[in-house]
C-alpha cells in the first residue's frame, strides 16, 4: 500500500506536534553529537531506557569523544559496560570507534553506507545517527516502529518475514519529511515506546488515533503479528570462591561462549535436575583452576582466607 499525500502529510504533522509537546527529557536528545547518539542508540538495543540512563551517563563521562574510547582498553570498557547486557556491543562499539578513528580520522561518517560499514550498525541504527545527528532524511525500523507502522497502516503478518520486513522499510522513508526528520523519527520511536505499546496501547492518548486502521477495525491489541517467542530456560551456575592470602582467583571466559572475554570466578553450569548449586563447588574449581590455567589471575581482594581470618 502506498498511503497518499494528504495523509502523510497528517501523520508527520500530528506526530512532531505531540512530540514536541510530550516528548521525554533525555540525555542523548539534548546533542547532536553523532558519537553520543551512537552510543545511546547501540546501549538502547534490547533493553530499557530507564536501565540505559545511568550507564550512558557513566559512559560519556569516561569515554566522552569517540577517540578516547578508542585508545581505551577493552576491559576498561567492559567494566564501564558491566551489568548491562550483551556485552557484544561494547566490543562492537570499541571496534567502530577504532576504525572511525584509523578510516575517518576520528570523525563519525555523515554517509549511511560508511556508517554500515562500522563494525555493530546495521540499518537502523545507520538511520538513527544519519538522520538525528546530520540531519539526513533516512528512515528507522526498529521494535516500537514496527508496532507503531503495523498498526498505523493495518499491516498483517510476521514483521520480520521478509516480505513485510521490507514493506515497513519502505512506508517509514515515505514518511520521513525533508524538515526535521531525525526529530520525526524520534516522535515514531517514542510514540512506540511510551503509547503504542506492546499488548493494550494507550489509544486515547495516540496522536494519530483517528489515522489508525488498526484501531479503526478494532484490531490494535493484535497487531504486530508477532512468531512466539521461545520458552526462556533457567541457567544454573555453582561457582568457587578461591581466597590465596590477600587475593582471589578469577579466570577469563573463553572466546565463543557466553560472556566471552569477561573476568569471573571459577564456575561452571550445572544441571537442572540438582537441587545444591553448592555440591558442584569444588569440582567446579578443580576443573577450571586446572582447565584454565592460562586464563587465570589473581585479584587482590577484602575477601580473606580462612587461616587468616
Amino acid at each position: 500500500m502506498t498511503p497518499d499525500v494528504s495523509t502523510l502529510r497528517r501523520l508527520r504533522r500530528a506526530l512532531l506536534r505531540w512530540y514536541r509537546a510530550a516528548a521525554r527529557d533525555l540525555p542523548w536528545r539534548r546533542t547532536s553529537d553523532p558519537y553520543a547518539i551512537w552510543v545511546s542508540e547501540v546501549m538502547l538495543q534490547q533493553t530499557q531506557v530507564a536501565t540505559v540512563l545511568p550507564y550512558y551517563e557513566r559512559w560519556m563521562q569516561r569515554f566522552p569523544t569517540v577517540t578516547e574510547l578508542a585508545a581505551a582498553d577493552e576491559q576498561d570498557v567492559l567494566q564501564v559496560w558491566a551489568g548491562l547486557g550483551y556485552y557484544s556491543r561494547a566490543r562492537a562499539l570499541l571496534r567502530g570507534a577504532r576504525e572511525v578513528v584509523a578510516r575517518h580520522g576520528g570523525q563519525v561518517p555523515r554517509r549511511t553506507e560508511d556508517l554500515k560499514a562500522l563494525p555493530g550498525i546495521g540499518p537502523y541504527t545507520a538511520g538513527a545517527i544519519a538522520s538525528i545527528a546530520f540531519g539526513l532524511r533516512e528512515p528507522v525500523v526498529d521494535g516500537n516502529v514496527t508496532r507503531v507502522l503495523c498498526r498505523i497502516f493495518g499491516l498483517r503478518g510476521d514483521p520480520n518475514a521478509g516480505q513485510l520486513r521490507s514493506e515497513l522499510w519502505r512506508l517509514a522513508a515515505l514518511l520521513v519529511p525533508p524538515r526535521a526528520p531525525g526529530e520525526f523519527n524520534s516522535a515514531l520511536m517514542e510514540l512506540g515506546a511510551t503509547v503504542c505499546r506492546p499488548g493494550k496501547p494507550d489509544c486515547e492518548r495516540c496522536p494519530v488515533r483517528l489515522l489508525c486502521a488498526a484501531r479503526a477495525a478494532g484490531m490494535q491489541e493484535e497487531l504486530p503479528e508477532l512468531p512466539k517467542a521461545p520458552a526462556t530456560e533457567p541457567l544454573r551456575m555453582a561457582a568457587a570462591v578461591i581466597p590465596r592470602d590477600d587475593r582471589i582467583l578469577l579466570v577469563r571466559r573463553r572466546p565463543g561462549v557466553r560472556w566471552a572475554g569477561l573476568w569471573q570466578f571459577p564456575a561452571l553450569e550445572v544441571g537442572a535436575g540438582r537441587s545444591r548449586a553448592g555440591r558442584c563447588a569444588g569440582t567446579c574449581a578443580t576443573r577450571l583452576e586446572s582447565k584454565q590455567r592460562r586464563s587465570a589471575t589473581w585479584r587482590r581482594s577484602a575477601i580473606r582466607s580462612p587461616a587468616s581470618a
